[in-house]
């Protein structure tokens, strides 16, 4: 303070103890708005990516003429990719219903209960069919090495491979979606 009770010109708050200097406030990085929009279409973002990866995993996988008929392993890759597929699209549709009209298939917490749980299912389900699938390949592809002297297509092995790291890939998406339909589940109250 300066002498006579008054204080120094604004602009000058070096001089003012720490006390009469007056921060301004801090803004929050992420308003809640944000976030809720973030968790409203996230959601419905990822299981499109889902749906995209799965539907790609399983066009090339049944376009293997024969190979996932001879392999268990990739019978389970054709069939969890079809099911995840299958559920990301009916998933896709209700979520853009709800968005578009407002009204809801199930009870809020019903529904974050179904997403959460579905989404658990579906992403490991994925992960332990492409795990399943992933060394097999790998010998397929030993053999085709080893056969490359007597003329044979490495096409076998690269469809194969390319259908299982699109299950790997289908899996990352719904296992986040997951991760924000648990979220959703845990913050809500439905008394």
């Amino acid at each position: 303070m300066e002498p006579g009770g008054q204080l120094p010109a604004m602009g000058n708050t070096a001089d003012l103890p720490a006390e009469f200097v007056v921060q301004p406030p801090l803004r929050p990085i992420a308003t809640r708005a944000s976030t809720e929009a973030l968790l409203k279409y996230g959601s419905l973002i990822l299981r499109t990516l889902a749906f995209v990866f799965s539907v790609i995993s399983f066009s090339v996988m049944a376009s293997n003429k024969g190979v996932f008929d001879s392999f268990d392993e990739f019978s389970y890759v054709l069939a969890a990719c079809v099911l995840s597929a299958v559920y990301t699209l009916l998933q896709n549709i209700r979520h853009t219903n709800y968005y578009l009209s407002g009204n809801s298939l199930f009870a809020k917490c019903t529904s974050n209960l179904v997403d959460f749980v579905g989404d658990q299912i579906i992403a490991y389900l994925l992960l332990s069919s492409a795990s399943a699938a992933a060394p097999t390949v790998s010998k397929i592809r030993d053999v085709e090495k080893a056969l490359k002297a007597y003329g044979a297509d490495k096409k076998v092995s690269a469809m194969s491979s390319a259908s299982t790291g699109m299950a790997f890939l289908a899996f990352f998406p719904l296992a986040i979606s997951a991760m924000i339909s648990g979220y959703k589940l845990s913050t809500k109250t439905y008394v």
